[in-house]
């Protein structure tokens, strides 16, 4: 398996939401996933931040209108990836080869 970047950060996984899809991105050394879309610009929908403990997503301004149109599903949808990618984070990178 290959690492990807995004905004100079490895990202650690993809998601669709809804129809849209979205990459995680870990932000080195901090329990913080980056979260853009891979299809529009701007792409920043935000970050869940506070991964080893109560994780919540800061929405960029760029992204409470999408967020907004579909209330708490969205939002948990997005949380649920972030914590299950968090979760496996080092057996990602054991098994990465660049």
């Amino acid at each position: 398996m290959s690492l990807h970047f995004a905004g100079g950060l490895p990202v650690l996984g993809y998601a669709e939401v809804d129809g849209r899809s979205l990459a995680f991105a870990w932000g080195w050394h901090e329990p913080v996933l980056r979260v853009t879309f891979t299809d529009r610009t701007p792409d920043l929908l935000g970050h869940v931040t506070h991964l080893d403990a109560l994780p919540r997503l800061a929405t960029a301004p760029t992204g409470h209108a999408w967020l907004g149109q579909d209330d708490p599903t969205r939002t948990r949808a997005i949380l649920d990836h972030a914590i299950n990618l968090w979760r496996t984070k080092e057996r990602l990178f054991r098994t990465c080869d660049g």
